[in-house]
């Protein structure tokens, strides 16, 4: 289980708040990823696009050491905050819609979290992530309407309905694998409120 002090060392708001309950989501989200990581397995490579100051790459390259890690992030502040707080990353900056500087094969297991609700084109980055042929891909979204109901429950975004400013796609379970399967084979889709997630593997 994640603690206290790994959450301090984010500058991240979503990350850096003290809420116990936002808190408690995001380790059961954490959970849930490492053991669809362990799913995923054999895995010795990992390439986390959106991989931003490291929550997950950094939490996971700690837990286990003997995994080589690759982040790729547009905000270049959060790729310098990456490399100090998680040197054994190789992080840089790089676009979701742009990879072809990446050696398809090189990766096991691709990891794109809480990003694709964000893309206008969230099927050209699926494309992208499909040419550098991972065994595994694991992703993850906000499940929705039950991500902007939880906005709405504790008062934020009150005049978007929940939904946050910078979310322009959203998914339920079902809308999500159908746009996974666009470009892979879906092994297995599951929630941990207010999330979804998905492995996939190359069809």
């Amino acid at each position: 289980m994640i603690p206290d002090g790994y959450f301090d060392r984010f500058e991240t708001k979503k990350y850096c708040g003290k809420n116990p309950v936002q808190r408690a989501l995001i380790r059961r989200f954490v959970a849930s990823v490492h053991d669809l990581f362990l799913e995923a397995s054999p895995v010795l490579s990992v390439l986390e696009i959106g991989v931003g100051e490291g929550f997950l790459s950094g939490y996971l390259s700690e837990k286990f050491p003997e995994k080589r890690f690759t982040g790729l992030d547009l905000a270049e502040s959060d790729v310098a905050l990456c490399r100090a707080k998680f040197p054994r990353i190789d992080a840089r900056v790089a676009s979701a819609y742009d990879l072809g500087f990446l050696e398809p094969g090189a990766h096991d297991l691709v990891m794109c979290c809480e990003v694709l609700e964000h893309l206008r084109e969230p099927e050209r980055a699926l494309g992208e992530m499909a040419r550098l042929r991972p065994k595994r891909l694991l992703l993850s979204v906000p499940h929705e309407p039950f991500f902007r109901l939880s906005n709405l429950a504790r008062g934020k975004n009150v005049s978007r309905f929940g939904n946050d400013e910078d979310h322009v796609n959203h998914w339920g379970v079902g809308s999500f694998r159908k746009l996974v399967e666009t470009r892979f084979r879906v092994l297995r889709t599951t929630t941990s409120y207010p999330w979804v997630l998905a492995l996939a593997e190359p069809r």
